[in-house]
């Protein structure tokens, strides 16, 4: 942001100052995100970082009224779309194919509120699998990618059952 601001001509300071003044982190454990399926699946938690345009967009207006330079305004609002672009990529996690076949079939058997066992989702999706894409998958790698997609917070694990914690919100161009 350091960089961008000295780029549009703004002092470096004003790059940093919207990171530490209008960006805001929130824990993981108190946003939950969304599942995109598609060719590039991917997690995204949007709600773990925001940015208080209101304010920076405030501060931006004071900052161009004492300067008097109007173009410093619309340097200050590129600065809050970089920002924006910014928090978009730290917010995406790109699953693997493998992955989104996962969460398609959690998504389907709407393993969100209810859950499903553990050992039973990892035959009933072997079984899928093989019906979907003639080729076999051994339940060990089943349960790693199961682990990958609870380290990434995409699903929960709570007494031997499975529970989608994001939404799938989209399902685009892909082959379910």
């Amino acid at each position: 942001m350091m960089l961008a601001a000295e780029n549009l001509g703004l002092d470096k300071k004003t790059g940093a100052d919207i990171v530490n003044d209008y960006i805001i982190v929130i824990p993981d454990d108190e946003r939950k995100g969304m599942i995109f399926l598609g060719n590039d699946a991917a997690s995204y938690k949007f709600g773990n970082i925001r940015l208080d345009l209101k304010k920076a967009i405030a501060a931006g207006l004071e900052l161009a009224a004492s300067v008097n330079l109007p173009e410093s305004f619309f340097n200050y609002l590129q600065m809050l779309i970089i920002g924006a672009f910014f928090i978009q990529k730290s917010t995406k996690q790109e699953i693997g194919k493998l992955e989104a076949y996962i969460v398609y079939r959690l998504h389907i058997r709407n393993a969100y509120e209810i859950g499903i066992q553990e050992e039973t989702f990892l035959e009933d999706f072997k079984k899928w699998y093989q019906e979907r894409q003639e080729k076999s998958l051994d339940a060990t790698d089943i349960a790693l990618l199961v682990k990958r997609l609870y380290q990434m917070k995409v699903l929960d694990i709570d007494d031997g059952k499975i529970y989608l914690k994001e939404r799938v919100i989209g399902i685009n161009n892909a082959k379910y």
